[in-house]
């Protein structure tokens, strides 16, 4: 009895042994096709610059193929972007200083004779600013954004054309309106460099006409900065009219940039029309 059910077994496993090897085999065939398809992908993976960018959103048609071509095409979108700024219309005071809005405000319009509350930041102007207005630039010191030891709360008070602000400022400011933002070229005179015999236009070859010193164009469009000579700046900086430096690091950058033609983006927070 034994001996048959043994026999029975026997002749069961060797009429499934094929189909068990068919399977067997279809199993290492599958896991062969899988390998040597995600082989070129891996192996690229590994290769810098080759591995496939991220998908593009929905509606968004990718021209790059790999992550170099991809950060090349951000840099001249970025660079396209630049050169859009650039073709902003900016404006001039009868004093001779150079702006451009960034925002126009909704409120009153500043005059002569208003108080204003002002946040400004004061910015050495960028390599590719040819306009003097546009462009990268490098902070000297600024109020009310909390980047130099200030917080957002704090302002610049100050009545227009009361000669308590620089030149450049107290120009053009006049026009603004309650909540606009103003980017204005500040030259050395209209500054923060005093006008004395020491420290005169003359002494750097500049005049004070509002569009020499570091503010001038060449014929095709780009800044002059003509050679100054060595003064001594405690003699030469403007450390009365407004704004003035806060703190001792913001005093140093000032010093050693208030001989050049410097950006300054200002804001009118609040407006009270007669002062």
């Amino acid at each position: 009895m034994r001996k048959i059910r043994f026999l029975a077994y026997a002749v069961a496993a060797s009429a499934l042994a094929p189909q068990r090897l068919a399977r067997r085999r279809q199993l290492i065939g599958g896991l062969a096709t899988c390998s040597t398809a995600l082989a070129p992908t891996l192996a690229n993976a590994l290769v810098k610059g080759s591995a496939p960018p991220p998908k593009a959103s929905r509606g968004e048609k990718r021209t790059c193929k790999t992550i170099d071509e991809c950060e090349e095409v951000g840099r001249q979108r970025a660079a396209a972007a630049f050169d859009a700024q650039n073709d902003q219309p900016f404006f001039t005071t009868k004093d001779g200083v150079r702006w451009r809005d960034v925002r126009e405000g909704s409120g009153g319009e500043v005059g002569r004779g208003d108080g204003v509350l002002l946040k400004y930041r004061v910015m050495r102007l960028g390599k590719r600013a040819t306009d003097n207005l546009s462009g990268e630039a490098s902070p000297v010191f600024s109020l009310g954004y909390g980047e130099d030891d200030d917080t957002e709360k704090d302002v610049l008070q100050a009545v227009v054309g009361a000669k308590q602000l620089i030149p450049a400022l107290d120009s053009a400011l006049v026009g603004m309106r309650k909540g606009g933002s103003r980017r204005l070229f500040v030259v050395p005179e209209k500054g923060w460099k005093k006008i004395n015999a020491s420290c005169s236009a003359a002494t750097n070859g500049a005049s004070n006409a509002g569009d020499a010193s570091a503010g001038g164009l060449d014929v095709l469009g780009q800044a002059v900065v003509p050679l100054a000579e060595i003064v001594d700046n405690d003699a030469c900086i403007e450390d009365v009219l407004l704004p003035q430096p806060r703190n001792f690091g913001a005093k140093r950058r000032l010093a050693r940039r208030f001989d050049e033609g410097l950006l300054v983006e200002v804001e009118v927070v609040d407006l009270r029309k007669g002062g």
